[in-house]
């Protein structure tokens, strides 16, 4: 009897102990680290700061893209008394990183000379401003990345700093070809690279606005670039053949085109949409002006049809001179717009 109690109370006593030891070695549950609960603040800020009608559209898994934007604006004419937007058929992609107490720090921007036609020198002695910026480090991986997409479709940087309630970007496609590149013989040779964004690229002012609207506007820019190239050079081997018949062909295909005014931002681009369209209408672009004289030979000279054939002619050459000039300006001058270089600040300041 006794040695049957002593059995019952030493097997209680292992289930007791084994019960104990389940409890101990129990796994713990899934658990959110600080990070994630930042990180899901700096999506609420910057989907706050977003104009209302834009589209953010999240990339899961990502590899360093998180999300795509997609601008619309106002619907023309809609009929509904309720506000319609419109899909304007521009992108970019966005690469969030949230900070809850964000430094910021001036970084001195020094003039240089243009990198796209030399190494880069610094002129330490041309000191432009000192530009308050969020430095951060980038994993090299993530950078290539960016440089193997190519320009076509830019991907911007965000800074969500938590405690000044502020989204900044720069645009990450642009930072590596005019920053890194330049700067550094290799810069994938080190595992990350800092990054300085500029705080007054701030999502939701109209500074950066214009700047973000400036880069969706990218694909269908360089797609029309490409066609004044091709249409420049087609209208001027056709000179001694019916080049007024091209060139209105030309017109009408790219005076469709939807940015002629909705890019304020860049002044070039609609006054040479201006241009192209008295062109349809008149048959003349109005860019070259025949200036007028007191010289009565010069003036009968000038009131000549040889001469007016001459100027009218030239005139509309010279529309698809500047068409074609375009991208040579976006590559040696727009492209640096919103960077922490000094011709970015000079020519795109607030």
């Amino acid at each position: 009897m006794i040695n049957g109690l002593r059995r019952i109370l030493f097997c209680h006593y292992d289930v007791g102990n084994a019960n104990a030891l389940r409890v101990e070695m129990m796994p713990t549950s899934k658990q959110r680290s600080e990070q994630h609960l930042i990180d899901q603040e700096g999506e609420k800020l910057l989907r706050s700061k977003l104009p209302r009608p834009w589209v953010v559209h999240e990339y899961r898994p990502d590899y360093g893209l998180d999300f795509s934007i997609e601008v619309f604006k106002p619907s023309d004419g809609a009929r509904s008394k309720r506000s319609m937007y419109a899909t304007l058929g521009e992108h970019f992609f966005l690469q969030l990183k949230s900070v809850e107490n964000a430094k910021v720090r001036p970084l001195a921007i020094y003039s240089r000379r243009n990198v796209e036609k030399e190494t880069e020198r610094v002129d330490r002695s041309d000191k432009v401003t000192d530009l308050d910026t969020y430095c951060v480090q980038i994993e090299t991986t993530e950078l290539v990345t960016v440089e193997r997409m190519g320009i076509g479709v830019p991907v911007l940087l965000v800074i969500a700093d938590l405690s000044a309630r502020r989204c900044s970007f720069v645009c990450l496609n642009d930072y590596i070809d005019k920053i890194l590149i330049p700067r550094h013989e290799d810069y994938r040779g080190r595992d990350s690279r800092a990054i300085h964004v500029p705080v007054r690229n701030e999502i939701g002012t109209d500074y950066g606005h214009s700047a973000m609207r400036w880069y969706a506007k990218r694909p269908k820019l360089l797609a029309a670039f490409q066609r004044f190239t091709f249409q420049d050079a087609e209208l001027r081997w056709a000179r001694d053949a019916d080049w007024r018949g091209l060139a209105e062909f030309f017109a009408k295909k790219i005076s469709a085109y939807d940015f002629w005014d909705d890019t304020e931002m860049c002044f070039l681009i609609p006054y040479l949409g201006a241009a192209l369209r008295r062109f349809v209408a008149t048959g003349q672009p109005g860019l070259i002006e025949v200036s007028k004289t007191v010289d009565e030979s010069i003036t009968k000279f000038l009131e000549s049809a040889e001469f007016r054939a001459h100027t009218e002619e030239s005139d509309v050459f010279e529309l698809w001179r500047r068409l074609a000039l375009l991208p040579r300006n976006y590559e040696d001058v727009w492209r640096e717009w919103f960077l922490p270089t000094a011709l970015g600040h000079l020519a795109f300041a607030p």
